[in-house]
């Protein structure tokens, strides 16, 4: 609306205008040729999914997505010139609401801590949050390739259980639940026979640690193979995307967690066969 007071800054927001558009970065507006490119086991296409609101304007969706920020009380706002201050996961930011102390009249200003002293005239980060690149790439539409805090996931189904998310952390590490669960659906009869003898709604705390030598080298070699089938995929996708440099950046830093995370596991377990 031309009588808004938020007239000048919804001037300023990006437009959907072609491929020169910032808002073309985001993959929710990707052709589907793009898409097919991203061999990330389907990672990127189930978040798209999951994300979907048919039902919204997707220009202002975009906008809201790539800019609005949490005011710690349960709201959000879109704040004029912070969304133009990048985002470095490694820097720690606080944030608060002073109010009535605006500086041109009465209103109240957002006032950002950072954890990390800066010379004159360098550019000045914030953190958005502890956001992997698939978390960046969605909304905000670039990755890094060294992003402290980058997890990768992948889809995991075995044969009479229920498919579960194993994820991999930015150190290599893998999430404690999808060990859990493995340990519980690899263990045999005799493993098992041990939470018929605790007290119910106890039972799965003991998955926190290995059930049996056998029973943990059998999940630590699943997890390897399934990391390693997904790091083949990867490695694929990122030599056949070397003219996309966004979709390659965020392929070679999942190849590369991958690589940390089998690396991890053989050094834990020598001799391990995946």
């Amino acid at each position: 609306e031309s009588k808004s007071e938020f007239k000048p800054y919804i001037d300023v927001l990006p437009i959907l205008d072609g491929d020169n558009s910032y808002l073309a970065n985001l993959p929710r507006f990707w052709e589907s040729k793009r898409l097919e490119r991203v061999a990330d086991s389907g990672q990127l296409e189930r978040r798209l999914m999951n994300d979907e609101r048919k039902d919204l304007d997707q220009w202002a969706l975009a906008c809201v997505d790539s800019r609005a920020n949490f005011l710690g009380d349960g709201r959000y706002a879109m704040t004029p010139f912070l969304d133009m201050i990048n985002h470095d996961c490694s820097i720690q930011t606080r944030a608060r609401i002073e109010e009535d102390k605006g500086f041109a009249g009465p209103g109240d200003i957002l006032q950002l801590q950072s954890g990390k002293k800066y010379a004159k005239g360098s550019e000045v980060f914030i953190s958005y949050g502890n956001l992997s690149n698939l978390d960046t790439l969605v909304d905000y539409g670039f990755v890094s390739d060294k992003n402290p805090c980058n997890t990768e996931t992948i889809a995991v189904r075995m044969m009479g259980q229920q498919p579960f998310n194993l994820i991999v952390y930015a150190d290599g590490s893998v999430d404690a639940g999808s060990k859990a669960t493995l340990r519980y659906n690899l263990a045999t009869p005799e493993e098992l026979e041990i939470f018929s003898t605790i007290e119910k709604g106890t039972g799965l705390g003991i998955l926190a640690k290995p059930l049996s030598d056998r029973n943990e080298l059998d999940v630590q070699s699943f997890i390897a193979s399934t990391i390693d089938e997904a790091l083949y995929e990867t490695k694929a996708g990122a030599a056949e995307t070397k003219d996309d440099a966004l979709i390659n950046t965020y392929l070679s830093a999942r190849e590369k967690l991958f690589k940390l995370a089998i690396e991890r596991i053989t050094n834990k377990f020598p001799g391990i066969e995946y």
